[in-house]
């Protein structure tokens, strides 16, 4: 068969979206021997161009404009040309009418902005509102990230369960357990000698401000414990960045880093902290989990689903009991390498080779 990829969410700074998309088309060529693969994308690739046919429109007008006429004619003419038999989309969108015998698939990570609509501005929600439901009208088949976010697209837009499969999130194999102290030379980053993590937007939806009021409570009790964040302002962020600022002896805010950078993070940070109200799956806890770091989260959305018995799990709305986790790790060496290994283990089960063979199935199921 012959498949088709929108690549458009590799052409920018990497989300959530992007990171699962790269992952896989990472892994494949180890695994799908008989199908070609198009990737349509506006600028260059990073991906092994002996397995995929990279095909390229550029396009110079502003791109809000660009992504519908990108959808509407440009992707059919090409699928037409390239006589392709599937197209999937990473990120929702699909043409809006179908092409011949062209299969759609369609991934939607979450219905978030339906749910809590006080996270996203209203130009976006509308949006959604048109995109969304025309999408899952031709989509043949619909990839979600976990049970959770499955079950919100059945409830949501009564959309048949056959058609959803969950094929799970997975992080790149970059992330791993080190002997940070030997990366020190590598990694340009002044960092306090022990502190707390948490990787993420910043923005209202993600408890920023419960993670402020994790940290205050920490530190009256005399635990000076700093925070770390790592993440872009988001929607919502003027609220959080007045609060930010009158903390900065005890919160650091990094706007972005490698990779590399990352996982040295990951791997010298005491705990990671991720108390955010809702995910469809929540792919920072599982790096931090690939790293062998402990992780205390969320009793909420998927978040559970993903983390298992590698973390901890609680209200997002108890203070109290974040920091009661912190200072028992803080205290009992035994019980936080316990969970070091715990993490290892549950992070073992999304590995990316699982999820490529899932995706590859599901692919192959529409033949």
């Amino acid at each position: 068969m012959r498949i088709a990829v929108d690549c458009r969410v590799l052409n920018k700074g990497l989300t959530g979206t992007g990171r699962f998309l790269q992952n896989i088309l990472a892994k494949l060529p180890e695994i799908d021997k008989n199908n070609e693969y198009y990737l349509f994308t506006t600028k260059e690739l990073n991906v092994d161009t002996d397995y995929y046919k990279i095909i390229k429109q550029n396009f110079w007008f502003p791109y809000k404009l660009f992504s519908p006429f990108w959808m509407n004619i440009v992707i059919p003419r090409f699928l037409k040309e390239y006589n392709i038999d599937i197209f999937i989309s990473p990120n929702i969108i699909l043409p809006f009418k179908k092409i011949g015998n062209v299969k759609y698939i369609t991934v939607i990570h979450d219905v978030i902005p339906f749910i809590y609509k006080e996270y996203y501005s209203f130009s976006y929600r509308t949006y959604l509102k048109i995109v969304v439901p025309r999408a899952l009208k031709v989509a043949d088949k619909v990839l979600t990230v976990s049970e959770h976010s499955k079950k919100d697209i059945e409830r949501l837009f009564d959309f048949p369960s056959y058609k959803i499969d969950v094929t799970y999130n997975t992080v790149s194999e970059c992330f791993y357990p080190m002997n940070y102290s030997s990366a020190e030379p590598k990694v340009k980053l002044e960092l306090p000698e022990k502190y707390l993590l948490y990787v993420g937007a910043i923005e209202k939806r993600k408890n920023i401000l419960g993670l402020i009021n994790i940290v205050d409570s920490l530190w009256s009790k005399g635990y000076n414990l700093p925070l770390v964040i790592v993440g872009k302002a988001n929607y919502g962020y003027e609220e959080i960045r007045k609060k930010l600022d009158k903390r900065k002896e005890r919160i650091l805010i990094i706007n972005y880093v490698s990779d590399e950078e990352l996982n040295y993070l990951y791997n010298k940070a005491f705990i990671f902290l991720f108390p955010s109200f809702y995910e469809g799956f929540g792919i920072p806890p599982l790096e931090a989990m690939k790293c062998g770091l402990p992780v205390i989260t969320s009793n909420t959305s998927s978040l559970p689903e993903v983390v298992g018995d590698g973390g901890f799990i609680i209200d997002p709305n108890n203070v109290n009991a974040f920091v009661d986790t912190i200072i028992s790790l803080l205290k009992d060496n035994d019980r936080y390498f316990t969970m070091k290994r715990k993490a290892l283990e549950q992070a073992d089960k999304f590995n990316i080779h699982n999820v490529t063979h899932k995706f590859f199935t599901v692919i192959n199921e529409l033949k």
